[in-house]
């Protein structure tokens, strides 16, 4: 695996290559272990990943276990994105609500002054999922620190997505600005609204990417039926077999890819058209792009697994795209899986509980 750093307007800047995310560490989630060895840490180092993608709250869990997680991570010579990540719950008050905005504000400010200095911290993530509400007023995206339009724009009826887009824009602006006033000098990373890459056509650049030190960040899960296998991200795992939402008739087991979901059918050419927005925003603002979470549901089809994955990533290393996997240890996603119904696949059966033809595509196809 080349742990080459790709090169685009942000030359003076370190950006992320190829990763993986360690959630449930230091923000406890469902279906995730939360516990992690020094073990782990030599894994993933002769695994030869280049850093983890590391969810942290805007409390207390982004403290001082985050001194001693990165103190592991710099032991095995891995660093970090730090990402912030708030429920959508955590996340409503923000864009209607000043004093939620400020806490938001202070928290970036306090966590990039703590931990700035620190080797292993290689990049910030500012929200994991953005997700602003397309219904705001014009004085609340303004608020948030969002573009006022001219009196001709604000007659017409905004594009679905456009308003969502100026409120987040605004307010990753200041979030950007509390980091750098900390003194932090690392990339910060910008998700497009809800991780999709449909969403850059109505993002606004919050700065120079070469001057400012940014980048813009996206999730690839689609298509959904396919990926999550007919259930949300929050979802329980289920059953491999069982029959899927969206596979249509009386159809029994899991849809696979390459294939056809809902009328339109998904291939790698496919999916290049759906990253597209992404690829032209970055053409257009002359940004880097990463990828802080994809991946497909254990429950899939094996053969279409691999191969999404493999189509994603030769994309990912075709466009200069950084990544970080979607999980180290999870129940769904997992390299390693130790519970849950997938636990049971053929492919977790050794010493490691380790996916090893996972692993390997994720090795050769970076």
């Amino acid at each position: 695996m080349s742990l080459a750093t790709p090169r685009t307007a942000v030359t003076d800047w370190v950006l992320p290559t190829q990763g993986i995310t360690i959630d449930g560490w230091l923000r406890p989630r469902a279906n995730t272990p939360g516990d992690l060895v020094d073990a782990d840490m030599n894994r993933l180092a002769n695994w030869r990943f280049s850093h983890v993608r590391l969810p942290v709250g805007s409390g207390a869990d982004g403290g001082t276990s985050i001194d001693q997680a990165l103190d592991r991570l710099a032991r095995f010579g891995l660093r970090a994105v730090v990402s912030m990540e708030l429920t959508a719950a955590e996340q409503a008050p923000i864009w209607a609500d000043a004093a939620a905005r400020e806490a938001v504000k202070s928290a970036w400010h306090a966590l990039a002054k703590r931990v700035q200095d620190h080797p292993a911290c290689l990049a910030f993530e500012l929200l994991t999922d953005p997700d602003p509400p397309d219904t705001l007023s014009a004085d609340q995206v303004i608020a948030l620190g969002g573009p006022r339009l001219s009196a001709m724009g604000a007659r017409r009826t905004p594009l679905p997505g456009a308003t969502a887009g100026r409120a987040w824009s605004g307010l990753a602006s200041t979030l950007l600005g509390a980091i750098r006033e900390a003194g932090a000098r690392q990339i910060v990373i910008v998700n497009a609204p809800q991780g999709d890459p449909a969403s850059f056509a109505h993002l606004r650049p919050v700065g120079d990417p070469d001057r400012d030190g940014i980048s813009y960040g996206f999730h690839a899960f689609a298509p959904v039926a396919f990926t999550m296998q007919g259930l949300d991200h929050g979802d329980d795992p289920i059953d491999p077999v069982s029959a899927h939402p969206d596979a249509g008739g009386d159809a029994r087991g899991p849809v696979s890819y390459p294939g056809v979901f809902g009328g339109e059918r998904w291939d790698r050419s496919r999916m290049e058209a759906w990253l597209a927005p992404a690829l032209q925003f970055r053409e257009t603002y002359r940004a880097p792009l990463y990828c802080g979470s994809f991946g497909v549901s254990a429950g899939a089809p094996r053969n279409g697994q691999l191969t999404w994955l493999r189509s994603f990533l030769g994309l990912c290393r075709h466009n200069h795209i950084g990544w970080a996997y979607a999980g180290y240890r999870d129940a769904r996603f997992g390299l390693v899986c130790e519970s849950g119904p997938f636990a049971t696949l053929d492919r977790y059966r050794n010493g490691y509980r380790l996916d090893y033809d996972l692993l390997g595509v994720l090795q050769s196809e970076a």
